[in-house]
């Protein structure tokens, strides 16, 4: 296996120079750096980043996440390693699953092995794990005691989507999401949509999914109840995107014409809001990955930050609402569907 000695020698400079070139410290010629770099190339060399982290100050951050597949959380990691690497560090991924055991047992991993700083996006309920660290954190979309975070305005993304649905003509539309415990900032959303339906006249009809409807799944047969049971019902707020889409899907593909009129609302900003023409409430992901990433790397240098960063969300309007019939009229009781 070859060694940083052997880089050196190499490469007519001393391990002190190839350390400092590593670890970009000191004033280094290009000459010099390009050199040491080709030889690393031709011996196959790649340094132990976390030994590297045992014998000098960590040039790595960890971020843990519950989850990979879900875009908001690809694209917010897309930004902050981007962040990071402009910065001079590696990002040190872990996946918990949601599960506070495997979190804990992340924090102890990361702690052991000296990171920088940790990012976190935890939806556990017992942070206590976090509260009694001593290391730099930054929390992102979750309000942890005594941690500075990075959220955007989810009360108010969740007002500007009752305001679009009674623009497109609804008073009575549905609330269309998964259970969220208060501490998440999901739950944000449905609070600002029903506080703003209420301040408008508007009767809000709030039906709960499991969180775990994809688009390959039928329509739940309880949603379909619940549609039945109030014919009233005008439009739908999906509390996130991919929400948003499925039901678009299950409606296509259960031929619910009855439903498809409906203007719906999504939440996230994600592309396939954009794909599905879907009128959606547009988080800043990229902003929110940045703003951490900036905020730890000044905990880091022992700056004071501030302990709340709510970056704004915004409204963008497409054919779910634009184009939908504005209407007012109450649809008939029964909801057909293809035989």
């Amino acid at each position: 296996m070859r060694t940083i000695k052997d880089v050196a020698e190499l490469s007519g400079v001393s391990i002190a120079t190839v350390s400092r070139i590593l670890n970009n410290r000191g004033k280094i010629s290009e000459k010099t750096r390009q050199k040491v770099y080709g030889v690393m190339k031709e011996l196959n060399y790649f340094p132990n980043e976390m030994a590297r982290s045992l014998q000098s100050k960590s040039r790595i951050i960890g971020i843990i996440v519950p989850h990979i597949h879900y875009p908001f959380f690809s694209y917010l990691l897309e930004s902050v390693e981007e962040a990071c690497s402009a910065e001079g560090y590696k990002l040190l991924l872990c996946k918990s699953g949601g599960e506070g055991e495997k979190e804990a047992d992340m924090v102890s991993m990361l702690r052991a092995n000296k990171v920088a700083g940790i990012l976190l996006c935890s939806r556990v309920g017992d942070t206590s794990v976090y509260t009694d660290c001593d290391m730099p954190i930054i929390s992102i979309d979750r309000d942890i005691p005594h941690i500075p975070y990075v959220t955007s305005n989810n009360y108010n993304g969740g007002e500007l989507a009752a305001q679009a649905l009674a623009a497109a003509g609804c008073k009575s539309p549905i609330l269309f999401s998964g259970r969220f415990p208060e501490y998440m900032a999901a739950s944000l959303r449905n609070t600002g949509f029903q506080d703003e339906c209420e301040r408008r006249g508007m009767k809000c009809l709030v039906h709960y999914i499991n969180q775990t409807y994809s688009a390959t799944d039928p329509l739940p047969e309880a949603f379909l109840k619940f549609v039945k049971e109030h014919p009233e019902a005008d439009g739908i707020f999906a509390n996130g995107d991919v929400l948003a889409v499925n039901l678009m899907i299950g409606i296509r593909k259960q031929h619910m014409k009855e439903l498809a009129d409906l203007p719906i609302v999504g939440y996230d900003g994600l592309e396939a809001s954009e794909h599905f023409d879907l009128t959606t409430i547009a988080q800043p992901i990229r902003e929110m990955g940045e703003c951490a990433v900036d905020l730890l790397l000044k905990k880091i240098k022992g700056k004071m930050v501030p302990e709340r960063s709510v970056l704004p969300v915004r409204l963008v309007e497409r054919a779910s609402t634009l184009a939908a019939p504005k209407h007012a009229k109450a649809r008939q009781p029964a909801v057909k569907t293809k035989a």
